[in-house]
């Protein structure tokens, strides 16, 4: 397990790393494409049939959410060692460190709950932007007052929203492979985001720009395909900031407890 002063240290990487590491996620996925996209559109749907649980739905997803990203750090570093990947894989984030990886899904939910209040004290109504973007009946005038409402607690939203990304970010394969404490791991990952904020701004336009793409298969099959190459392009590049210290440690190597 790292010491609190080897995590203290992520590495800074060049911004055209963004781009190579899209690359190098659909590099990985191309060695079992079957398999990561089947294990997508089940365990997305498991998370998705979660948020339909009455009252809990909602908090029950969030929670699971950062153990079907672990799932798939454990299966990317299966493929990247050179070892034959099965279903287990996926599941080293519930077999594993369960309880540190749901603080993380817990740290977003309510997150994402005091952000959305704020939101709401300002003045955004979430129902009215709905009803004028459905309707279509809105006046010149009207919707010119509606952006006026939004626009503030919006651009606010967005400026609280993008430390907690930055946090969380690269929090479940810090826990899942380095054995980092979820609040070391929430500094951890907000200090490399923050450090590499170049890197990670052309990453981020590189995958909006596929999943833009994807979106426009029908059906959103091309999700199946964009979706695992997005978490391969988050495990690169956790390899590229972070395994200067994790040649140290002990990581947890993914198919090392199944059976």
């Amino acid at each position: 397990m790292n010491t609190a002063s080897d995590q203290d240290v992520p590495r800074k990487v060049a911004a055209s790393q963004g781009f190579a590491w899209v690359a190098a996620g659909f590099r990985l996925y191309r060695k079992s494409p079957l398999l990561l996209s089947a294990a997508f559109g089940l365990l997305f749907g498991v998370v998705m049939g979660l948020g339909l649980v009455p009252l809990v739905g909602g908090a029950l997803s969030d929670l699971a959410s950062p153990l079907m990203v672990a799932g798939f750090m454990a299966a990317y570093r299966a493929l990247d060692d050179g070892r034959e990947l099965e279903l287990p894989h996926f599941l080293a984030g519930v077999r594993g460190p369960l309880i540190p990886l749901m603080t993380i899904g817990a740290v977003q939910l309510l997150g994402a709950l005091v952000i959305g209040q704020i939101m709401v004290a300002m003045g955004f109504d979430p129902q009215a932007v709905m009803d004028a973007a459905t309707a279509g009946k809105a006046s010149p005038a009207e919707m010119q007052a509606l952006m006026n409402q939004t626009l503030p607690p919006v651009l606010v939203g967005m400026a609280l929203f993008t430390p907690l990304i930055m946090a969380t970010w690269f929090a479940p394969a810090l826990i899942l492979f380095g054995g980092v404490p979820p609040p070391a791991a929430l500094g951890v990952s907000l200090k490399a985001v923050a450090r590499n904020w170049a890197a990670m701004l052309t990453n981020s336009l590189a995958l909006a720009l596929l999943l833009f793409v994807s979106a426009l298969v029908p059906m959103l099959l091309g999700l199946l395909v964009a979706m695992p190459v997005l978490f391969g392009s988050l495990y690169a590049s956790y390899q590229a900031i972070f395994a200067v210290w994790e040649d140290d440690a002990a990581p947890v190597q993914a198919g090392d407890n199944f059976a």
